[in-house]
């Protein structure tokens, strides 16, 4: 059977990071207006109140809670959460196109058109597939453990959770991994197909396993050094400081400044790795 290396594969990033600087910062550059269009938005149209309405729904794994917080700004959240989303689709997509398209370097990349339709859905499936898979199940865990600890069963609960919490994230990391190439197929064929990208991680589930590992601890990697480049900046520009609300304020600058650069980092590690999976898995087809 043939294979890809998914060393190979997982520095295909950081390849690009390192040969197209210019590149990565005019995504990163993309990246901060985003971030700066988002913040308007949250500001202007739904209130600061919505910054916790944010940090809940990347904590809670309830169905029903994660219905409350949209409902709750009357649909506005959701709003916000498809524009992220379509943004992020445009850039995954700029990415994709660079692994496999190379060729077709003009304005970065960067697109709106068909293609960058498709991955938007591509998300959406991903998102609904990610509830189904991982978010309702473990609800069902929480609701039926918490009834057997109120009648009793503690011992059932706590092995109810601990078994129920293996089985969720066993099922969570082989469907992901699974179809872990379908943004890159569905940019490659032109079509929205998840059974072809599920066809084509057949075989190679430790592979594909063994490469996201190597991005995840890039993108690691990456956070850590940005953290430490954002305590040098201060520490440099603020040494002088005797105010502590100063020197707050610079680490709130410099994270400001250098999160969009370090995040587009971890962007391009995280979506070039399956991007180059696809074309080496591939082109291995055509010559079978």
């Amino acid at each position: 059977m043939t294979t890809f290396s998914p060393v190979e594969a997982a520095l295909e990033g950081l390849r690009t990071t390192r040969h197209r600087p210019g590149l990565v910062l005019t995504w990163a550059a993309s990246y901060f207006v985003m971030l700066a269009l988002l913040g308007v938005f949250m500001a202007v149209v739904l209130g600061g109140e919505v910054r916790q309405d944010i940090a809940l729904l990347a904590r809670t794994n309830d169905p029903r809670e994660l219905i409350e917080i949209v409902a709750r700004r009357n649909g506005l959240l959701l709003v916000l959460i498809l524009l992220a989303l379509g943004f992020i689709s445009v850039l995954s997509t700029a990415i994709i196109r660079s692994v496999l398209h190379p060729g077709e370097s003009r304005l970065a990349y960067l697109r709106v058109g068909p293609e960058e339709g498709r991955q938007f859905l591509v998300s959406l499936i991903n998102s609904g597939l990610a509830l189904v898979v991982a978010a309702i199940p473990t609800a069902l865990l929480l609701l039926v453990g918490t009834a057997l600890f109120q009648a009793g069963a503690v011992t059932a609960a706590g092995w109810l959770g601990f078994l129920g919490t293996l089985a969720v994230t066993g099922l969570s990391i082989w469907v992901a991994v699974r179809l872990s190439l379908f943004s890159a197929v569905t940019f490659a064929e032109g079509t929205i197909n998840p059974r072809r990208a599920w066809t084509l991680t057949h075989g190679h589930f430790w592979h594909l396993m063994g490469m996201f590992l190597l991005t995840l601890l890039l993108a690691l990697l990456v956070s850590v050094i940005g953290s430490i480049l954002s305590g040098v900046v201060v520490a440099i520009f603020g040494g002088g400081a005797d105010s502590a609300v100063l020197l707050v304020l610079l680490g709130l600058l410099a994270n400001l400044l250098l999160a969009p650069f370090f995040l587009t980092v971890q962007t391009v590690i995280l979506v070039s790795a399956p991007a180059s999976a696809y074309g080496r898995l591939h082109a291995s087809e055509l010559t079978v």
